[in-house]
């Protein structure tokens, strides 16, 4: 009976101890102007509201003039879609691991804009951006990507952290750039890795504050003791 109590115990155990994986989710935090969202099996796109959970497979669509921001989660930060801009959510997974958590996120950015703020992340950790013109994979990073043809603005922007982009060249080679700030660097395909201009420093640090603040959950006050002396009442028996 003992052995049979023990073997019990052994076999819960193991089966609880494995690692688990969840689906992630995208919170929007912020809408401005028109935006809609869909997946592969709606009809029709339905327009994006506060408080929309986004899962794997789900499509943002924002119009002219119009921005959303969304809530990846305490390691995945935030990231905002710029206007006209289509950004798909292809995987958002977290594992619990222990005193470890690993995160995936897999996003396709084929026309538009987003601007990032990527908490560290653990090392088993893949945050990762795929472009027509290559893939960005990065952890603990501000910035900005930019996918339009035909736009001056650098397709990408790194205001801090460590960015590794994967660069599809024209000609089928494929040239891999590290990107390390600050100081602030950015990549376009014709000159590489250079420091980014002001101008465009100024743009996307504007764009990562705004987000953060819109988007990162806010904190509760810590509270604080009443100091005030209450004075005993005295009355005459």
């Amino acid at each position: 009976m003992v052995s049979a109590i023990i073997l019990f115990l052994l076999i819960g155990f193991s089966i609880s101890s494995p690692a688990q994986t969840v689906p992630g989710r995208a919170e929007v935090r912020a809408v401005k102007g028109t935006a809609f969202w869909s997946t592969n099996n709606s009809a029709m796109p339905k327009p994006l509201k506060v408080g929309t959970m986004l899962r794997s497979g789900a499509s943002v669509t924002t119009g002219t003039n119009s921005t959303v921001d969304l809530f990846l989660g305490p390691s995945a930060g935030v990231i905002r879609v710029a206007e006209s801009t289509t950004l798909n959510l292809d995987s958002l997974t977290t594992t619990e691991m222990g005193a470890d958590k690993k995160v995936e996120v897999q996003l396709d950015l084929p026309d538009g804009e987003m601007y990032f703020n990527v908490n560290k992340l653990s090392k088993s950790s893949r945050y990762e951006i795929k472009m027509p013109t290559g893939v960005a994979g990065i952890r603990g990073t501000k910035g900005s990507f930019c996918s339009r043809p035909g736009s001056l603005k650098p397709p990408v922007v790194l205001l801090e952290g460590t960015l590794v982009f994967v660069h599809a060249q024209a000609n089928g080679q494929v040239v891999t750039h590290t990107l390390k700030a600050p100081p602030a660097v950015s990549f376009a395909a014709d000159s590489g890795v250079t420091e980014a201009s002001p101008a465009a420093v100024q743009v996307v640090v504007a764009q990562v504050e705004s987000v953060t603040k819109a988007a990162t959950p806010a904190r509760f006050p810590t509270p604080t003791r009443n100091t005030q002396r209450v004075e005993p009442v005295l009355t005459n028996n």
